[in-house]
């Protein structure tokens, strides 16, 4: 009778967590439904071609758990982009096309049966312009390298297509993933781009694109990625040897053919060596005559550039010099230096670094530089490369600090973290950035201030909706995504106090978008209650 006691102990103990487990699975269940009935309807507030994307993306969150319902949603969004009004305007016309593109690229690698008639409706119009031609290829092969893991031959149908409408700016990403998954397939297709490149009269684009895909490692595209034979390589440096001869460099074609001798061919010198030995001879002599266009191929200290600006004979030449010092003192992690010598330049060198730059790198340097402190056990070190950051740019250097954190230790001592974050909160409000920008900042503490002061996240995220309902800028806002980022804080708040100010967004494609967010989070959840 005793030997049945523990084992009575260990059916109780399971069926407890058996139920809790059920009862964690039915309440994210019902946030999911709820959060959908919402999308559902914002997405009747919104044009045809904008509800589509809702209703893709809609689709693509449920996929996982209830594909019968989210094939529904996608055959819905199709129909809505497959509608073409008599005298279509051009800028609806520009709607439905990206909704077309976007849905492709969500659906492909998803059910491959529904890419047909969007792959019908982005190549049936007419594509005017080059631009055109050049995003249509673009949406048609980042989709082609989505659904290589899954169908390789219909990835590489959808690959072919891209390039027959117009060269997209990237091949590379799908011929590193096509070889990966099929070396005879992708060694087709860069023999194919390669001879279409050859049939057009001035091929950079797709040149450059080839060359990250036969030279990854070099071109620092991918580590450890596979690679075309050599003799691909080879045919591939001999037509940019023929380009080359083509276009002999001079006075009129000096900047366009020296920026693409610098941007893709000089970095290849040592492979023309290896493969061309004989034809080399006439990529050193581009490079010569681009000099002093292509900078030297040698490091340079913080040091070296300071002397080369106290040598300059112009203030713009000086300004790049110092910056470049400035550059090198932080990637060799010597952030004091580098903020020394940003803090030394004038109003008008920090002009000439462009509109707001040398703002971003003061408090973003400045925040590296103080978890690199913090890392070490340098507090008090971490505090003065903060608190000395301009007044006006602190509360983003310590939210940028706050932001890069490591996950905290057991035994860590939080006091120091909280006062950042609090002084971070206290110079945020008085901050006056642009509403959108200023609504980043709040969204990128809150997981910071979720964590060490829950208390003030309702607070935090109220104003984040507040800054997004007055912000001027309401187009770039329409076309604005989340980061999956916000989602984690979102979860661990008040389930009431987060959905209520989600309904408090006045613009309808922002508040869909933000909920989007959090359903993807929420049916994850949701599918790890159920194990």
């Amino acid at each position: 009778m005793r030997g049945l006691v523990p084992v009575f102990t260990l059916i109780v103990l399971l069926c407890g967590a058996i139920c809790a487990n059920g009862q964690q699975n039915e309440m994210w269940r019902a946030r999911s439904e709820a959060l959908t009935d919402d999308l559902l309807r914002d997405a009747a507030q919104l044009s045809a071609a904008r509800r589509a994307v809702i209703l893709g993306r809609l689709g693509q969150g449920w996929w996982n758990e209830d594909q019968t319902r989210a094939r529904k949603w996608f055959q819905n969004a199709i129909e809505l982009v497959e509608q073409v009004p008599n005298r279509e305007p051009s800028t609806e016309r520009r709607e439905r096309i990206t909704a077309a593109r976007k849905f492709l690229k969500l659906v492909a690698p998803l059910d491959q049966k529904l890419m047909s008639p969007l792959i019908k409706i982005l190549i049936s119009g007419p594509l005017t312009t080059d631009g055109e031609r050049s995003e249509t290829a673009e949406w048609l092969m980042n989709s082609a390298t989505d659904l290589v893991a899954v169908d390789p031959n219909g990835a590489n149908e959808l690959a072919s297509l891209a390039l027959r409408v117009g060269p997209p700016n990237d091949i590379a990403t799908f011929l590193v993933a096509m070889r990966g998954k099929d070396e005879q397939r992708a060694d087709a297709m860069f023999s194919h781009a390669l001879s279409l490149a050859k049939q057009q009269s001035f091929p950079v684009q797709l040149l450059n694109s080839l060359n990250y895909a036969a030279f990854p490692v070099q071109r620092n595209f991918a580590r450890n990625a596979p690679v075309p034979s050599d003799n691909l390589r080879t045919e591939l440096l001999q037509y940019e040897i023929n380009f080359l001869n083509a276009y002999p460099i001079d006075d009129d074609n000096r900047g366009s053919i020296c920026s693409c001798v610098s941007g893709f061919i000089a970095p290849m010198l040592s492979e023309f060596d290896r493969l061309l030995p004989t034809d080399a001879v006439v990529v050193r002599q581009a490079i010569d005559k681009c000099q002093p266009l292509i900078p030297a191929d040698q490091p340079h200290t913080s040091e070296d550039f300071l002397k080369a600006a106290a040598d300059a004979k112009n203030d713009r030449v000086r300004t790049s010099n110092e910056f470049r010092a400035a550059y090198a003192a932080y990637g060799a992690k010597d952030y004091d230096l580098a903020i020394k010598i940003l803090d030394g330049m004038g109003k008008e060198q920090r002009e000439f670094l462009g509109g707001g730059a040398w703002e971003s790198f003061r408090w973003d340097w400045a925040a590296q530089g103080a978890i690199d402190y913090y890392e070490r056990g340098r507090l008090a070190d971490m505090n003065v490369i903060l608190n000395t950051v301009p007044a006006n740019l602190q509360p983003f250097a310590k939210i940028a600090f706050l932001e890069r954190l490591p996950e905290p230790k057991g035994d860590a001592d939080p006091a120091p973290i909280i006062q950042i974050l609090n002084e971070a909160l206290i110079g945020l409000r008085r901050s006056n950035p642009a509403d959108l920008d200023k609504n980043n900042w709040y969204i990128t503490v809150l997981r910071t201030t979720v964590r060490y002061q829950p208390t003030e996240a309702a607070g935090v995220w109220k104003a984040a909706i507040s800054l997004l309902n007055n912000t001027k800028d309401r187009k770039t806002l329409e076309m604005a995504e989340f980061s999956q980022r916000i989602a984690e804080p979102l979860l661990a708040m008040d389930e009431v106090v987060v959905k209520d100010n989600i309904a408090a967004i006045t613009l309808v494609e922002a508040r869909a978008n933000l909920r989007l967010v959090l359903l993807q989070a929420t049916l994850k959840q949701m599918h790890s209650s159920q194990g």
